[in-house]
């Protein structure tokens, strides 16, 4: 049998034996979720918006500084640099997966002259010349995944770039709601911040008149002192509030790596006279499909796979080692090339396949059994982690909804008592003009229908970071077409695959 035939016998039988090895199948069933959503959908959008989808959210607050902010804050955030890190380790851990596939091949090359001073007697005092020695050779060793190890073990990696991407895009939604929360807390900081100031104009201008009625002796000292008491306080609550106002700036620079001035000078170009309110939000109807859009969903369920393959991984442990090892070198003598009578083979090849190695776990006191229970343990692990994270991605879906309908049944309320505080203030100020009303009832008045109106902002804010967190809780715009590579995860959890047909994203780290 010629050694061309032998190579080929030997290699079909490593391929029929590789190829025969394979990774179990994932046969996890997650529970089927609620059908429907308990809390009604929101339909009641602001500023009559359509629902559209969450790609562009962000611009649809028509507020370029809120655009502006979220992305120099996604520049600088250290989650996300992290999470980037993580994803880049997670396909090193790939590669190196999928190096143990493969065979390693090596070179080796090496080159030595030398030179000895030894005579032939009798052969006319011949001195041995100098001579360069060569040789390069070429080593190879392949471990054959006879039980699949290798393949499970690169399968449990693939699981895990996946949904380490997809944290990475939750990251960036995560840094962005932040960041959007700060920038409407900082503006609704500034209407009650100018509240403040007329609050504590009004109660200040009621303080002055008190105290001049007390002088004169139609009002009683007390009366006064009560009216100078209500003014320092209200003159302390706009200190408060103004203080208010400068930490939430100081938290922007700290997210946004901008420089306070350059913030500040930003904050007062832009137009501030009505609050940041996005559009819509869509929401599915049920449930199941929610999940289809949370990356740290997606990241618990690709945490069950990997879990899986890792049982198999700690499995084919127990089993016999198969490796192959082989070589092939050349070598170069000059002094035998000179003076060989038979110089034309004086080099050599040498080339050699084998041993083919088998390495049988006898006694490793329990080590391989311990390490299977732990692979097991860790897969229930994952499976509840999973669970619970589907869970909270409704719970925060639930509240994030109850909060706006909540809101929306208020806003009625908010916007009568504010108009019918309002209609007050003007009726006070015709019968003060009239001398029908004092000035302290119409201080009085004005008090009061600035409450009014501090509410109402109060209450548009809460609908807006409402937003944001149903915005949040359904993905932040995130797909799992967006992530790359992607695994197919069937519901029937198959044994997941690379899916080269996903598209690739231009953001992706």
């Amino acid at each position: 049998m010629t050694f061309t035939l032998r190579l080929l016998m030997i290699s079909t039988l490593l391929a029929v034996l590789t190829s025969c090895s394979s990774a179990p199948v994932n046969t996890y069933k997650p529970k089927t979720p609620p059908a429907q959503w308990v809390e009604p959908l929101p339909f009641v959008q602001p500023h009559d918006g359509k629902l559209d989808g969450l790609t562009n959210w962000w611009q649809q607050f028509n507020d370029p500084l809120l655009v502006q902010l979220i992305e120099a804050a996604q520049k600088v955030s250290p989650d996300i640099e992290s999470a980037k890190a993580r994803v880049i380790a997670a396909q090193t851990a790939v590669t190196l997966a999928n190096s143990q596939l493969l065979p390693s091949v090596t070179a080796d090359m090496s080159v030595s002259r030398s030179k000895g001073n030894m005579i032939i007697p009798g052969a006319n005092n011949f001195v041995y010349p100098a001579s360069t020695n060569a040789s390069i050779g070429v080593n190879a060793s392949w471990e054959l995944d006879v039980w699949g190890k290798n393949k499970a073990a690169k399968s449990a990696e693939l699981a895990k770039l996946s949904g380490t991407n997809a944290l990475w895009h939750d990251a960036r939604v995560i840094v962005a709601a932040q960041t959007a929360t700060q920038y409407l807390n900082y503006r609704l900081c500034e209407k009650l911040s100018s509240i403040a100031k007329q609050n504590a104009d009004s109660t200040g201008e009621t303080a002055r008149l008190s105290d001049l009625t007390a002088k004169a002796g139609f009002l009683a000292p007390m009366s006064a002192s009560q009216s100078l008491a209500q003014a320092a306080e209200a003159s302390s609550q706009q200190k408060k509030q103004a203080l208010q106002c400068t930490l939430l700036i100081k938290s922007l620079v700290a997210l946004t790596a901008i420089s306070e001035p350059t913030l500040k000078e930003q904050l007062a170009k832009d137009d501030n006279s009505k609050l940041p309110m996005p559009a819509g939000v869509e929401v599915a109807a049920i449930p199941a499909t929610l999940l289809d859009q949370r990356p740290d969903v997606l990241n618990a369920e690709r945490n069950v796979d990997a879990a899986s393959f890792e049982i198999a991984v700690s499995d084919a442990q127990r089993y016999p080692r198969l490796s192959l090892a082989g070589n092939i070198g050349l070598t170069y003598d000059s002094y035998l090339r000179k003076f060989s009578t038979n110089r034309g083979r004086s080099d050599g090849v040498t080339w050699s396949i084998g041993p083919v190695a088998v390495s049988l776990p006898i006694f490793d006191g329990g080590l391989r059994e311990a390490n299977l229970s732990a692979a097991k343990a860790q897969y229930e692990v994952a499976k509840s982690i999973y669970e619970s994270v589907a869970r909270n991605a409704v719970r925060e879906v639930e509240e994030a909804m109850a909060t706006l309908n909540n809101a929306a049944l208020r806003s009625d309320d908010m916007d009568k008592a504010a108009s019918g505080f309002k209609a007050l203030l003007d009726a006070t100020q015709m019968r003060y003009k009239a001398n029908l009303a004092s000035l302290l009832e119409l201080e009085e008045a004005r008090r009061v229908s600035l409450q009014a109106q501090a509410n109402t902002y109060t209450l548009k804010n809460e609908q807006a970071l409402a937003w944001i967190s149903l915005y949040r809780a359904v993905g932040g715009g995130w797909a799992p077409a967006l992530n790359m590579p992607a695994l197919t995860f069937d519901p029937k959890l198959k044994l997941a695959e690379p899916n080269n047909s996903v598209s690739v994203v231009s953001d992706q780290p």
